[in-house]
């Protein structure tokens, strides 16, 4: 795996659901469990899918610039495994976030664990060997 494919499957599926969060709010609000979803929330979830596809097209610009991945990248893993975090506390803590919660858990954690395996991977170099 590599920084571009990586910032591409992240774009892709940030700007996907970002363009459903601003086209069909209440569709995605009931998928995770908001089955009383006022107006103001669905404004709300409106501007947070306009930020995720903002971000999609950054994420997606940045990819192609290699001074900039290994940032972009660390940017992203801590980006994600705050997600991680706040999602675990929205379904058990705050009990916010009732039915399929577990898609959100499972994407954060595998894009904090793709970008934490890009972060720190070692190279391992061997003697005589050319790449």
């Amino acid at each position: 795996m590599n920084y571009r494919l990586m910032f591409t499957l992240n774009a892709i599926v940030a700007a996907v659901t970002g363009v459903l969060f601003v086209a069909a709010p209440s569709f995605f609000l009931t998928m995770f469990g908001f089955f009383d979803a006022s107006v103001a929330t669905q404004v709300v979830t409106r501007f947070y899918g306009g930020a995720l596809a903002v971000t999609a097209v950054f994420i997606w610009l940045l990819s192609n610039i290699p001074a900039t991945q290994k940032n972009t990248a660390i940017t992203l893993m801590v980006a994600s495994a705050g997600g991680f975090i706040l999602t675990l506390l929205g379904m058990f803590m705050y009990k916010v976030i009732r039915t399929n919660g577990w898609i959100l858990v499972l994407a954060f954690l595998l894009f904090t664990v793709g970008y934490a395996y890009l972060v720190f991977r070692v190279s391992v170099k061997v003697k005589g060997v050319k790449k």
